[in-house]
């Protein structure tokens, strides 16, 4: 792989001083969304022309409306930062620099591309990758990317209607791999203005070219005439939560963005595709009289640990800033809870940053706002991501911060910019690669353009001390010319998922600039160097199936002396596998695995459990009567 070498500004601070908790005024809202219907991918006939018509005039996220304050803003920036070449900056190089990402599979996501392509995907345990892209759905193998069932957006998501030829068409797809229920979640969008809609799809089993179960959402929900843009997923142990912003319709610039809203949808209605969904929508979710933008849901580092779900944001179109928001819901619909807003201070300020240079100078890619676009949780920890201007060479950085103690005493505890003086980052993501040290690892990719480098897709690692050499993950062929103005859309997201089967891997999905001068999709498969300094795994004290012989519940308990994911299975006598029984984070300690055996004939069985690296940590005889 080819690397570059990287400037580093690097602060670990840790405040003594609280964070503000504020009294805000959120208010939550209950709905329930009918069952539109239930249609099976691999069954939906395709369009043998597969005809589509692109607007090479693309409304950027939270519409066109804010585009005049973003320009202002980065006009502002520019001349308080102008662009410098810093040798030393370009040239350092630490000796201490942890080893970089190892990529161990990478191939086209799709040849076919949107204006910008908004690519993400989600991949199962088992190994079948979901990409999306604007407007379309493919399923790929996760050995070598053979293409499966690949159809439009639209197409797919039949049964919400939503068909009018004009007015009716998919964007801004998201979706997400649930590890613990084997099944995925797709999010799209529908129209804007009055035809606005939220559209959902949940599977009905763990094969993506099966049945999906469809909802709908109605985007101007209080009939304010606003609408639903800009989504962001992720999920708990029970649900899902979507955020998005809340545009005006047909107004000015100045007051056109309204608010951030927050969807808190029950999980397991889609996955039994019940008659009804239920969910909850937060809104009025303030600061010092201010709306809080672009809140990104926090994901698990590895599996969801509790049904709590956190939200970052910060201020997003400020030329400087220092404030980051983090945001709880503290429960499920059912249990409710107030929504809490905490406002903690960076060590480091960060600010809007400046568009991409590429080496064809009449056009540049549009880095958007400093947005969060990152973010997971683990072992009390939060790290995130999102795009900066580095104020020391007037490039496009990724911004990327810790929060320790996030659950009781939050802090910003450190902020490192990546950053090239003589390249433009944009459009980061973050995943969880281990706990070397009892420290959180990351691989943080990104997408990368400048004056001498076609826009290609780039990573780093960071070994929870240092971070490592930025690895080209795809090279750019060319620059990315497809809309009429000099401005070219760039994002507006990347994708990155850890690996359910390997512990210290993630996949990746962004985007590259092809020879023809159009967008390329590219995804990957990125391996952690350090994930043998993980510590061993050890079952302290092996303990015994009770009752056994069973009619009904088992339980086995068992004490391990580290912290690790587990998925635990059912075998016949003949090794045949039974049932994948459930996916669960184990604590250090004691810890119990229980389930009903009602279902299974009389006979001998074998309770397994298996590490996440592969390791069989418990293999147990029982007798079912």
């Amino acid at each position: 792989m080819n690397r570059m070498n990287r400037a580093i500004l690097s602060i670990a601070l840790l405040f003594s001083t609280s964070p503000l908790v504020y009294g805000q005024n959120a208010q939550s809202h209950s709905f329930k969304a009918k069952l539109e219907g239930v249609t099976v991918l691999k069954d939906i006939e395709a369009d043998p022309y597969d005809a589509q018509v692109l607007s090479l005039e693309a409304p950027n996220p939270d519409g066109n409306i804010d585009k005049m304050k973003l320009q202002d803003a980065k006009q502002q920036s520019a001349n308080m930062f102008p662009r410098k070449i810093v040798d030393a900056a370009r040239t350092a190089r630490k000796t201490t620099a942890a080893p970089s990402p190892i990529v161990a599979q990478n191939f086209v996501a799709d040849s076919l591309t949107g204006i910008p392509p908004d690519n993400d995907m989600a991949i199962s345990r088992g190994n079948k990758i979901v990409n999306v892209l604007n407007s379309r759905i493919t399923v790929l193998d996760g050995n070598g990317g053979a293409m499966g069932k690949r159809i439009d957006l639209k197409s797919f998501s039949q049964p919400v209607g939503l068909n009018s030829l004009f007015n009716d068409y998919r964007y801004d797809p998201k979706v997400v791999y649930d590890a613990e229920a084997d099944r995925y979640i797709c999010v799209m969008l529908n129209s804007t203005n009055r035809n606005n809609y939220i559209v959902i799809g949940f599977t009905l089993s763990n094969d993506p070219e099966g049945a999906w179960s469809f909802y709908k959402f109605i985007g101007d929900y209080k009939n304010d005439t606003t609408w639903f843009d800009y989504p962001a997923i992720a999920i708990t142990d029970e649900e899902i939560f979507l955020t998005g912003n809340k545009i005006k319709d047909n107004v000015s610039w100045q007051l056109g963005f309204s608010e951030t809203v927050i969807y808190q949808i029950n999980k397991q209605n889609g996955y039994d595709s019940a008659a009804t969904l239920n969910y909850k929508i937060w809104d009025g979710i303030n600061f010092d009289g201010r709306p809080i933008r672009n809140l990104f849901p926090v994901k698990a580092g590895w599996l969801p640990e509790s049904n709590e779900q956190y939200f970052l944001s910060n201020r997003n179109f400020d030329v400087q800033n220092d404030t980051i928001f983090l945001v709880k819901v503290p429960g499920t619909i059912a249990n409710g809870g107030n929504l809490t807003v905490q406002a903690l201070k960076s060590p480091v300020a960060y600010g809007v940053p400046p568009n991409g240079r590429q080496p064809d100078t009449s056009v540049v890619l549009a880095t958007n706002d400093g947005r969060v676009l990152g973010a997971y949780a683990n072992a009390e920890e939060i790290q995130f991501v999102s795009t900066s201007i580095d104020t020391n060479t007037g490039s496009s950085a990724i911004y990327h911060g810790k929060i320790s103690n996030y659950r009781t005493n939050p802090a910003v505890s450190h902020v490192h910019f990546i950053t090239v003086d003589t390249l433009d980052f944009g459009y980061p993501n973050i995943s969880f690669v281990g706990n070397g040290w009892g420290l959180n690892q990351s691989i943080i990719t990104f997408n990368y353009t400048g004056p001498n480098d076609n826009p290609g897709l780039a990573a780093v690692m960071y070994d929870a001390k240092d971070y490592s050499d930025i690895v080209r993950i795809k090279t750019g062929e060319g620059s990315i010319k497809r809309l009429a103005g000099k401005e070219q859309r760039w994002g507006d997201y990347t994708g990155s998922q850890v690996d359910f089967n390997a512990y210290g891997s993630v996949w990746i999905v962004g985007i590259y600039g092809r020879a023809d001068n159009q967008y390329g999709n590219w995804i990957a498969k990125l391996n952690s160097p350090v994930l043998g300094i993980k510590e061993e795994l050890v079952v302290k004290d092996k303990g015994t199936v009770y009752p056994n012989p069973v009619n009904t519940y088992l339980s086995y308990s068992f004490t391990l002396e580290a912290e690790t994911p587990m998925y635990f299975t059912i075998y016949d006598i003949q090794g045949r596998k039974v049932h994948e029984l459930i996916a669960k984070k184990c604590k250090k300690g004691i810890n119990l695995v229980q389930f009903n055996t009602a279902s299974l004939p009389a006979g001998t069985y074998i309770l397994k459990g298996v590490s996440a690296e592969g390791k069989d940590v418990m293999n147990e005889r029982f007798v079912k009567q």
